[in-house]
């Protein structure tokens, strides 16, 4: 049975710009942009972004409540295994063929569809940061986004209403249980949660490349944040020391590069995923450890 309300109908109606428009707007809820995104806070501490200078330890645990909502989402879809709308996989008849492959990477989608991961990815993400920013601008620009992310899934016809509503519900949930029970200053502690939540998902849902990635980053960066965790709260990010640890991060996503691009075998995933989430904690500590040298 459908879970539509009629929103695809409407979608249906739209003018052609839009739904491109719609296929921008969704990386911003995107795996890779987000883990993007949080590392270079995160590898970059106080040094560049001045607007959320929220330091690398609360970067940290934003990181470690992205991984959290990775499982989360990787656990639910499979359990659920709800269908997405028709046509979710075919690329937009306005997008010129040539650029069909991009397309269909980042507007597209064929696996399960509920809830959207995106909505909730962009919830947890962008609301994180807003609480740790601590200003009234910082919540809502966090709530535009989520809102601009959630229609494009819809938009694109790969979301029904009911999965980014849902999706969004749970983020909510997930941030307000994380900042009051964990604790912001905790990132240890949230990649524990975070694991946690990745083994009961994996045994739930079963051996799958999302349950598996989701597997990989959570222990990937409970190991590492155990090593590198006081080293990180202690050492204070200098301009060189970010520097490094950008070009350190960035050579360590290509694991995770590979796994998210190629879809292979759950094994796979679980180690590209692990080892990237692990060389990103570590890169600070590499950092600061070479402009110490210097």
């Amino acid at each position: 049975m459908s879970r539509g309300v009629g929103e695809l109908a409407v979608v249906e109606t739209l003018p052609e710009w839009l739904v491109v428009l719609a296929a921008v707007v969704t990386v911003l809820g995107d795996v890779w942009f987000v883990f993007l995104y949080l590392g270079l806070l995160y590898w970059t501490g106080d040094q560049w972004f001045e607007t959320l200078a929220v330091g690398r330890r609360r970067a940290a645990f934003v990181i470690a409540l992205a991984v959290g909502m990775l499982a989360i989402v990787a656990a639910i879809k499979t359990v659920a295994a709800l269908p997405r709308p028709p046509g979710a996989a075919e690329p937009a008849a306005v997008v010129p063929e040539l650029w069909w492959p991009l397309y269909e990477r980042i507007a597209t989608s064929d696996g399960y569809g509920f809830p959207s991961g995106h909505a909730m990815s962009a919830t947890v993400v962008f609301g994180g940061l807003a609480v740790l920013a601590g200003t009234r601008r910082a919540g809502g620009v966090a709530a535009s986004l989520v809102v601009a992310v959630s229609l494009s899934r819809i938009v694109l016809g790969v979301h029904y209403l009911v999965d980014v509503v849902v999706g969004v519900a749970i983020g909510v949930s997930v941030l307000a249980i994380a900042v009051r029970w964990v604790g912001i200053d905790r990132p240890g502690r949230m990649f524990s949660l975070a694991l946690t939540i990745a083994i009961i998902g994996t045994v739930g849902g079963g051996y799958s490349f999302e349950t598996m990635a989701a597997l990989g980053a959570a222990l990937g960066g409970r190991i590492t944040w155990g090593v590198v965790g006081e080293a990180v709260r202690h050492d204070p990010a200098t301009r060189l020391g970010s520097l490094v640890a950008v070009a350190v991060g960035l050579a360590t996503a290509g694991p995770f590069a590979v796994a998210y691009a190629l879809d292979p075998e759950p094994y796979v995933a679980f180690v590209g995923f692990g080892l990237s989430v692990s060389g990103a904690m570590a890169a600070p500590v590499v950092g600061e450890a070479f402009a110490r040298r210097q």
